[in-house]
């Protein structure tokens, strides 16, 4: 992981900059230079639009009552685009154009969820001792006082009594006028 990073952020730039130089040869500086800030100002635009095309599905989602997992997605690859946009470069601002592309964006989607699938686990309630978050994630009460009656229980009679009351709230009777103190 490190070696592809150390790659990452050596090759590209060093790329960009060749390009970047060539082409600043071949049109000129002044048209590089509004080449980079109309792609960026582009970029900018696009990703704003496909943000909010997928904000308004990932509301629509949930309206649903479904999980906006794919919109989420989206989101995150929309940002990355538009940062990747913002950044001098003609290869950045390419590859940040393709992500803007929603039907390139559900093949990238699609195999993020292939290439992490395996290194997600989900957990949930009761799974058997301490969560991922520490002992009070979820996990079977395992020490500790046991508590008297189950809070989850309708079989036991706190529904028959009146519920307790705090000493420092009184509650006035329903007949009568509230007064002044």
């Amino acid at each position: 992981m490190f070696f592809k990073l150390l790659l990452l952020l050596t090759v590209v730039p060093a790329l960009e900059l060749y390009l970047l130089i060539h082409v600043g040869r071949e049109i000129g500086v002044l048209a590089t230079i509004l080449i980079i800030i109309g792609t960026g100002a582009l970029g900018a635009a696009l990703a704003r639009r496909e943000g909010l095309r997928t904000l308004q599905a990932a509301q629509e989602s949930l309206n649903r009552g479904a999980v906006p997992a794919d919109a989420m997605i989206d989101g995150l690859l929309i940002l990355l685009a538009g940062g990747v946009l913002l950044t001098p470069g003609f290869l950045t601002d390419l590859l940040g154009f393709l992500l803007l592309l929603p039907p390139l964006r559900a093949v990238v989607r699609v195999w993020l969820k292939h290439t992490f699938k395996d290194r997600i686990t989900l957990q949930g309630m009761g799974t058997g001792g301490a969560g991922p978050f520490g002992p009070f994630s979820g996990g079977p009460r395992t020490s500790g006082p046991k508590p008297e009656t189950d809070p989850f229980s309708s079989s036991d009679n706190r529904s028959k009594t009146q519920p307790t009351q705090r000493p420092d709230i009184v509650i006035p009777p329903k007949n009568d006028p509230p007064t002044d103190r």
